[in-house]
């Protein structure tokens, strides 16, 4: 399929077999118009969330993800970023109220410091999660509570950055799989077990099994990589055919700053192509 579309250009939705991933650095969208622009297109409920962080960090990540989300929707449809309805599942999973006349586009949204994304599909199931890989807190404890025995002895075979890199690729597969399926918190981390191994073209082959649903597995398409040397994405998609994604770095609300990425490799940083 071809590249995601640039900004100002409408293009029909992600294809049956797809994913368009969409980024945004928070710093890069902190100019008192834009902040002005993303605070107009939230709805009440967005609204009132954002007022309500503490923190003036959290607030700003959470309002460039929704207006990265909005922005990129629009960009498959002539409806503007404010006019967008959102509705949740049983869980709280957020979906499209969608309307006559809109395309029939599936969504996830993550955000974490430094980075937001959004992941799009034309109807598949879908979940990202983006983590900072300098994080602090017990990422060893935290392993414990999350990783099957399989994960943790291999886990234990590293150290260093490359523990770090390994923890971080599995904590994010498991957070976007969990998103995907859209019911919340009720599926155990350890109920689901990644395995990586070699391949000749795309450098690491994720292997996943479902310990609640082993037969459920093959429909299920994942991709790791590292947007940024300091950031770990994963996106887990529900597709019984090969999987399709693409990437593009944005600044919701300024025309013409979009810029086409490739991947290489699932395991490969993706470089900004200036």
């Amino acid at each position: 399929m071809s590249n995601p579309p640039a900004a100002g250009r409408k293009a029909p939705g992600p294809g049956t077999d797809a994913v368009h991933v969409w980024m945004a650095e928070p710093h890069r969208c902190c100019q008192p118009e834009l902040i002005s622009q993303y605070v107009s297109w939230l709805d009440e409920q967005e609204r009132s969330r954002y007022n309500r962080f503490h923190f003036p960090q959290h607030r700003h990540e959470y309002l460039v993800a929704h207006a990265l989300l909005r922005s990129s929707l629009s960009r498959y449809s002539d409806c503007a970023p404010a006019a967008w309805r959102f509705t949740t599942n049983a869980h709280g999973r957020p979906e499209l109220a969608t309307e006559r006349g809109q395309p029939p586009l599936r969504f996830n949204l993550s955000h974490t410091t430094g980075l937001v994304a959004c992941a799009i599909t034309q109807s598949a199931d879908v979940g990202i999660d983006v983590e900072w890989m300098t994080r602090a807190g017990d990422l060893a404890a935290i392993a414990d509570m999350s990783c099957t025995p399989d994960e943790l002895a291999a886990l234990q075979q590293l150290s260093g950055t490359a523990w770090s890199q390994r923890f971080f690729s599995l904590w994010t597969l498991k957070e976007a799989y969990v998103k995907a399926q859209g019911k919340g918190l009720s599926i155990p981390l350890q109920q689901m077990r990644f395995q990586f191994q070699p391949h000749l073209n795309a450098g690491e082959m994720i292997q996943f099994e479902s310990l609640l649903d082993p037969a459920s597995a093959t429909a299920w398409k994942f991709t790791s990589l590292n947007p940024t040397p300091q950031h770990c994405m994963a996106v887990a998609t529900h597709l019984e055919t090969s999987l399709q994604i693409q990437f593009g770095w944005s600044i919701p609300g300024r025309a013409g700053q979009a810029t086409r990425f490739s991947c290489i490799s699932s395991r490969d940083i993706v470089q900004r192509q200036d």
